[in-house]
C-alpha cells in the first residue's frame, strides 16, 4: 500500500478539530509562556537507530529560520530509541555546538520525577497517599485551619489549594542542605486559594511540599534520594537535581529577546524549588527515563516503579470542566490527541522551555527542549509527530 503522506499527517493534526485545540491550547501556549558520590560504570546503553536525515533537517530548518539558539529532541517509536538530535549552540556566538548529551534546565518537567519518588515510597509502604500533609510533616504549620485537610494526593494532582511561587530568586539562588526546608516551613506562602480538594490550580510550591516529605520519609535529601533511587539504576549519569554537579563543558545558556537573542542573565536554578523546576538532564539519559515507563517501570533488569503503580500514576483523576478530554493523573496530565492517549508535562522557566510527551499504547514519545525562549517549539513538535504517527501507520498498513 502507498506510505502516508507526512504533509498530509500535520495538515490533518493541525486541522482536525480536538487536535487543534490540544496543539494551540498545549503545545503552544505552554511553551510560549512566559554533595556527589562517585559515578559508577553504566550498563550499555541502547543505541538510537541511524537518525533521519530528512525529519532532522526539517526541524533543523524551523529552527534556522528562526534564528534559535539551539534545541534537542528526541523520539521513540515502538519501544526504542529511534531519534535523538541537536541544533545550535550552547551560547550564541561561542562557536560550541549542542550535542545530545548537552545539559538543559527542563523546568516543570521536574514533577514527573518528583511524583515518581512519593509513588515509589508509597509502594514501599512507607508514606499513604491520602495521609494528611500535617501528619506527615508536623513541622509545617499555618494560621490557616484548611491546612487539616490537604493530602498528599491533593497535592500531587494541584487540587490542595496551594498557592503559587511569586519569584524564584534565580538571582539569589540558595545551595546549601537546609534551603528547600527552610523556604517550605518558614518562607513558603501559606493563605490557601480554595478549600482543599474543590478545585485545582497549578503550585509550585506544592512540588517543593512533595519534595519535603521526600526528604522526611526518606532521611535522605531530596537530591540524593532522586539520584539513588531513579537516576542512578536508569544509568541517567548525567542527570541532577543539583545544578552544580552538571560538568562544564555539559552546561547550556538560556536565551531571550524576541528580535535580539542575548543570554538571560540568571541560570534557573536554586535550591529552595529544586523538586518543582531544577531537572538538569538531557535527551540521551531522559530516553532512558521513558523507556523505563513505556516498559512497564523497568529498563535493564532495573526496576524503579512496578506496572501497576505506573497505571495508576497515569490514571485520570481530575477531568477538567472546560477541557472534558483533558484530566488531571498524578504528576502528570492525560488527554486525547487525534485518537492517541497521551500523557504529558510541559516546562517554561528564564530561558528555557521543554516537552516530555509519552504515548503509551503506541509505545511512542517525543520530548524537546531549547534553550531559546522564542523557538517555535509548536512547528517543531509538529513536525516530529507528524513523522512519527506517519511512520507508525505505515508500518500497520504493510
Amino acid at each position: 500500500m502507498n506510505k502516508p503522506d507526512k504533509q498530509a499527517c500535520v495538515s490533518r493534526i493541525q486541522q482536525q478539530t480536538y487536535g487543534l485545540r490540544v496543539t494551540a491550547a498545549v503545545i503552544c501556549s505552554l511553551f510560549v509562556a512566559t554533595g556527589c558520590s562517585k559515578k559508577t560504570e553504566p550498563p550499555a546503553r541502547q543505541q538510537p537507530e541511524p537518525e533521519s536525515s530528512e525529519l532532522s533537517r526539517s526541524l533543523d530548518s524551523i529552527a534556522s529560520e528562526n534564528g534559535v539558539a539551539g534545541y534537542a529532541i528526541g523520539l521513540v517509536a515502538g519501544g526504542r530509541l529511534v531519534l535523538a538530535h541537536a541544533f545550535g549552540e550552547k551560547e550564541l556566538g561561542s562557536g560550541t555546538r549542542l550535542t545530545t548529551q548537552s545539559v538543559f534546565h527542563w523546568a516543570s518537567v521536574s514533577k514527573p520525577f518528583v511524583a515518581t519518588a512519593i509513588m515509589q515510597l508509597s509502594e514501599r509502604g512507607e508514606l499513604d497517599l491520602d495521609a494528611r500533609l500535617v501528619d506527615v510533616l508536623p513541622d509545617y504549620r499555618t494560621s490557616d485551619h484548611r491546612h487539616g485537610e490537604v493530602t498528599v494526593r491533593q497535592l500531587l494532582l494541584h487540587t490542595s489549594g496551594t498557592p503559587d511561587v511569586e519569584d524564584y530568586e534565580w538571582d539569589q539562588p540558595a545551595y546549601d542542605d537546609d534551603a528547600l526546608r527552610r523556604w517550605v516551613l518558614d518562607e513558603s506562602p501559606r493563605d490557601l486559594v480554595f478549600d482543599p480538594g474543590s478545585d485545582r490550580r497549578y503550585s509550585n510550591v506544592g512540588y517543593e511540599i512533595l519534595g519535603l516529605i521526600i526528604e522526611e520519609v526518606s532521611g535522605r535529601s531530596f537530591e540524593a534520594y532522586m539520584k539513588s533511587n531513579i537516576f542512578d539504576p536508569l544509568a541517567m549519569t548525567d542527570t541532577t537535581f543539583y545544578y552544580p554537579d552538571v560538568p562544564e563543558h555539559l552546561r547550556t545558556v538560556g536565551h531571550h529577546g524576541q528580535t535580539h537573542r542575548r543570554p538571560i542573565d540568571d541560570y534557573p536554578y536554586n535550591r529552595r524549588h529544586a523538586p518543582s523546576s531544577t531537572l538538569n538532564t538531557n535527551v540521551e539519559d531522559l530516553a532512558r527515563f521513558v523507556l523505563a515507563l513505556l516498559n512497564g517501570g523497568e529498563l535493564d533488569g532495573a526496576r524503579i516503579l512496578e506496572n501497576a503503580t505506573l497505571d495508576d500514576m497515569w490514571r485520570p483523576r481530575w477531568t477538567e470542566q472546560e477541557s472534558p478530554l483533558r484530566a488531571s493523573a498524578t504528576g502528570w496530565v492525560v488527554e486525547d490527541f487525534n485518537g492517541h492517549r497521551m500523557v504529558r508535562h510541559f516546562g517554561s522557566d528564564d530561558g528555557f522551555r521543554s516537552a516530555l510527551l509519552i504515548f503509551p499504547d503506541d509505545q511512542s514519545a517525543l520530548f524537546l527542549v531549547t534553550n531559546d525562549e522564542t523557538t517555535p517549539t509548536r512547528d517543531i513538535a509538529l513536525t516530529a509527530l507528524a513523522d512519527l504517527f506517519a511512520a507508525e501507520s505505515a508500518g500497520k498498513q504493510e
